[in-house]
C-alpha cells in the first residue's frame, strides 16, 4: 500500500514534520521530496511563501492496519498486544489487553465495533480496495456469535408460537448478518432490518404463509 501526502510549513523542517505526522510514520520510513523551499517575508511577516513537501511511504495492509489500531489504543490508554491472521481479502486482528478486555469490548461489543469501523474507514480512505479488517478481544466475537444464534432461535420459536413479531436490540452489520443467516432457512419466520445509520434493529416476524390457512372460495 503506497501512501503519499503533501504538507506546507514555515520551512522544510516544519512541512516535513506535518507530512510525517499525517502519514503516521517516522522519518526513516518515508521518502521526502521538497517541492518548494519557501521564502521568508519582509521581517519574517510579509510576502513570504510557505515551504511545501511531498512525503510517501509503502507498506502492507497488515502493517498499516496494525499501525492505525495501535495509535487508537494508545490514545485510549490501553496497553495491548496484537495478533494478526491474514485470510483471503481479510485480516483478523486479535487484541490482548492487560486486564481491560471489558472496557475495550464495551456494552454488547459497542466499543470494539466502533474501533473496527474506524480502522476500516481509515484504510478505505487510503485504498478503497483494502482488505476487510475484523477485530476481536479474547475470543469475544465467537462467544457473542454463539449467544446471538441461541437467542435468535429462541425468539423465532416465540414468534411462531405467539404469531407476533419481535424487535431485537440494535446490532451492527456483522451481527445482523448472523441473525439473518440463522433464520434464512426457516420458512415460518422472516427478518428485516429497521432504522438508519450503522447500527439497526432487526424485526423477526411470522411469514404470511405461517398463519392459519383460509379456505379458497370457489
Amino acid at each position: 500500500m503506497n501512501r503519499t501526502v503533501e504538507a506546507t510549513g514555515r520551512d522544510v523542517t516544519e512541512a516535513t514534520r506535518k507530512a510525517l505526522h499525517e502519514l503516521g510514520v517516522s522519518r526513516r520510513d518515508a521518502d521526502i521530496t521538497v517541492l518548494e523551499e519557501g521564502k521568508r517575508g519582509f521581517l519574517g511577516l510579509i510576502g513570504g511563501t510557505p515551504a511545501r513537501v511531498r512525503a510517501s511511504c509503502s507498506g502492507s495492509v497488515k502493517d498499516r492496519a496494525e499501525q492505525i489500531l495501535n495509535t487508537i489504543l494508545r490514545l485510549m490508554t490501553f496497553s495491548s498486544q496484537l495478533h494478526t491472521t491474514e485470510e483471503k481479502q481479510a485480516l483478523h486482528i486479535g487484541i490482548e489487553t492487560a486486564g481491560a478486555d471489558g472496557l475495550l469490548i464495551g456494552k454488547g461489543g459497542s466499543t470494539l465495533s466502533s474501533i473496527e469501523y474506524i480502522v476500516n474507514r481509515m484504510l478505505q480512505r487510503e485504498n478503497n480496495k483494502s482488505a476487510r479488517i475484523t477485530l476481536d478481544v479474547s475470543g469475544y466475537k465467537s462467544k457473542r456469535e454463539d449467544f446471538l444464534r441461541k437467542k435468535v432461535l429462541s425468539l423465532a420459536k416465540q414468534v411462531k408460537s405467539a404469531k407476533k413479531q419481535v424487535t431485537m436490540e440494535p446490532l451492527d452489520a456483522a451481527e445482523r448478518r448472523i441473525v439473518h443467516s440463522v433464520l434464512k432457512a426457516d420458512p415460518a419466520v422472516e427478518t428485516r432490518s429497521v432504522g438508519s445509520g450503522r447500527v439497526k434493529s432487526i424485526v423477526v416476524a411470522p411469514t404470511k404463509s405461517a398463519g392459519p390457512r383460509r379456505r379458497r372460495k370457489r
